[in-house]
């Protein structure tokens, strides 16, 4: 039997183009994906080559507009110049036109004020682009702006001078004494202030813009009667008008003025106190206090001259300093601080600025100032040649009050003091115990302040001591604590320290640098440079300042 196998494929279709038509390749075509790598990289090439060309045309606008920024603010500053005798809007016209770019400065805006000058400008250049342009973008705009200011209302300085003993000393370089260089520089330093900052020919500077106030400093600064008495100081006695202050009052810069409410902050009046005339048990010297050699010493030329708006009259005062004493670094700096704090102003515009002959001038009557007041700077300029030494202070209970000295005034010989614990009196000159003072009844008892006023504190030691010990001091730790306190409270209020180390030691000069607002605000010197200093210190406070 034969047998037949039949089979079967599977049908499959011919594509026919007859058939199927244009829609089959059409659908072909969209299936097919080989070539489309290609053409995306070309894509991103275009967009590569776009964002170069941005690039390229931004820094190009970007180089364009700092020339534009550059020139812009050099002209406003020297339009800025309250010295410029060339008008104002001229001269920035005149820098962008030798800049070749007057074309684009579009606006110059210029404010004269009493005793200063703001000028204003803007500038606008237009940067055609080589790629944007295929973006819409044909041009970029490139845009300066900026205002500059110089000012010289407002500036108020506390001059802070050394005329401690060493003072008296010859410089090192100077080939003089440093005192005589230093009077030298402080006074061309007021002129510039006062006058010219650039020119010693002409005085340009607006009467009563600056004030200055100079505060000589020792051991003591002597404030004078008239200056004290604005505060709120004891008067045990009117002697002498320094101030004694604790630790504590070195935290701010403010001095309480004078006030009757009860409780209110004081100011301690110093006592007259000889603490450097030797007295020895043999008595041979003198039991009288001296007056040159008291902590707090009167002489005229070392009162403070607050807010003065005369440089003439600044140099005659400089003229009359001399040297004498220890150093109270600190003090002189507390001092300074307080003649800049907006707390003194009530006593400058009710009483020391009033009258038929004020001490301040009215012109300055609503300083100082508020800190950081606008268009206002506050300055310090603190100068020593030597370092914090010490300062020599009676203790509270002695200040004032009774003493246990007596004296009969018909006799100058005759001083007693009373032991309290046994009711005796120690006549001094008759070296003697008794029952009662030398002179009897006649006798009158001294007041702590008239005993400071005659005698010495080391013969009241040597010769009387069964009586307390009543003197304290401050020595150069101490002293630099509170310099270092003091400093920092008046930075913190916005007052520009400058310092200046007149040929003093590499430790002196680091608590003078400490307390300089910067390094760069402190000046080592040598009889040489002292001058060079005061007067970079002028240029510096009247610096034009260049506004965002």
């Amino acid at each position: 039997m034969t047998a037949h196998v039949k089979c079967q494929g599977l049908k499959q279709s011919v594509p026919n183009a007859k058939s199927n038509g244009p829609q089959f390749y059409l659908n072909l075509f969209r299936r097919d994906e080989s070539g489309s790598i290609l053409i995306f990289s070309l894509f991103l090439f275009v967009l590569m080559l776009m964002i170069s060309g941005m690039a390229v045309d931004l820094m190009r606008s970007e180089t364009h507009r700092t020339r534009l920024q550059s020139t812009l603010d050099r002209s406003v500053l020297a339009a800025a110049s309250l010295d410029q005798a060339l008008d104002s809007e001229d001269v920035v016209r005149d820098y962008f036109q030798k800049a070749g770019l007057d074309s684009y400065l579009t606006d110059v805006t210029v404010v004269p004020g009493l005793n200063s000058k703001t000028v204003t400008a803007t500038a606008e250049m237009g940067v055609g682009t080589f790629f944007m342009h295929m973006m819409g973008i044909p041009e970029i705009t490139a845009p300066a702006a900026g205002e500059a200011e110089e000012s010289l209302t407002n500036i108020e300085v506390s001059l802070i001078l050394d005329v401690s003993g060493s003072m008296g000393g010859w410089s090192d370089t100077g080939g003089a004494r440093k005192l005589a260089l230093l009077q030298d520089a402080s006074k061309d330093f007021v002129y510039l202030m006062q006058c010219n900052p650039d020119d010693d020919d002409a005085c340009t500077v607006e009467a009563n813009t600056v004030s200055i106030s100079l505060i000589p400093y020792a051991e003591q600064v002597l404030a004078g009667e008239t200056l004290i008495q604005e505060f709120n100081v004891t008067n045990e006695h009117t002697h002498s008008s320094c101030a004694d202050f604790d630790q504590a009052d070195f935290n701010e810069t403010a001095l309480p003025l004078f006030s009757i409410v009860p409780g209110a902050p004081v100011l301690k009046r110093a006592a007259t106190i000889d603490k450097r005339s030797n007295y020895r048990s043999n008595r041979s010297n003198s039991v009288w206090a001296s007056g040159s050699r008291r902590t707090c010493r009167t002489d005229d030329y070392r009162e403070i001259s607050a807010l003065n708006n005369s440089y003439a009259d600044l140099q005659d005062r400089i003229d009359d300093l001399r040297a004498g004493g220890y150093t109270s670094i600190d003090m002189g700096m507390k001092w300074g601080a307080a003649l800049l704090d907006p707390a003194f102003r009530p006593a400058v515009s009710t009483s020391l600025s009033v009258g038929a002959n004020p001490e301040i001038s009215p012109a300055f009557s609503d300083r100082p100032y508020d800190f950081r007041a606008p268009s206002m700077q506050k300055i310090i300029v603190l100068m020593t040649d030597g370092k914090n030494t010490t300062q020599h202070v009676v203790r509270d209970d002695m200040r004032s009050g009774l003493s246990p000295f007596f004296e009969d005034p018909n006799d100058n010989q005759s001083l007693s003091a009373l032991k309290a614990s046994t009711g005796q009196y120690y006549q001094y000159y008759q070296d003697s115990w008794k029952n009662e003072p030398k002179g009897g009844s006649d006798a009158v008892q001294l007041t702590y302040p008239d005993f400071w006023a005659r005698y010495n504190v080391d013969f009241y030691e040597e010769a009387f001591s069964f009586l307390p010990d009543p003197s304290l001091y401050y020595g150069s730790g101490s002293k630099n604590t509170r310099l270092d306190l003091i400093c920092d409270e008046a930075k913190a209020q916005g007052i520009k320290v400058f310092t200046i180390g007149f040929e003093t030691s590499s430790s002196s000069s680091a608590v003078m640098r400490s307390c300089a607002s910067s390094s760069s605000h402190h000046f080592d010197v040598d009889g040489l440079s002292l001058d060079d200093a005061f007067a970079s210190i002028a240029r510096d406070i009247h610096a034009l300042r260049l506004v965002n």
